[in-house]
C-alpha cells in the first residue's frame, strides 16, 4: 500500500517536472514538445524528434506523429 503511494507520488513529481521542462523548451526553441510515458517514466520529446525516430523505425509501422499526440500526457506549444 505504501509502496504504491510512493510510486504514484514519484510519478506525479516527475510528470510535473517534465511538463515544466516541455513548456520552457517550447518557449526557448519555438517547437512543439510532447510529454510521453516511456518505460513508466514521463519524458520530454520534440515533435521533430518523434518524426526522426519514426524514420529510423524505432516504433511500429502504424505509429504516426498523430498517434503520438493522442497518447501524450501534455503538449507544449511555442509562444508566438
Amino acid at each position: 500500500m505504501v509502496k504504491k503511494y510512493f510510486k504514484a507520488l514519484l510519478f506525479d513529481w516527475r510528470k510535473k517536472r517534465a511538463i515544466k521542462k516541455a513548456k520552457s523548451d517550447a518557449a526557448l526553441y519555438g517547437k512543439k514538445f510532447l510529454v510521453l510515458v516511456f518505460n513508466g517514466k514521463p519524458v520530454v520529446v520534440s515533435m521533430q524528434g518523434i518524426k526522426q525516430l519514426i524514420r529510423q523505425h524505432r516504433f511500429s509501422k502504424d505509429f504516426t506523429p498523430e498517434t503520438a499526440c493522442k497518447c501524450a500526457i501534455y503538449i507544449a506549444y511555442p509562444k508566438r
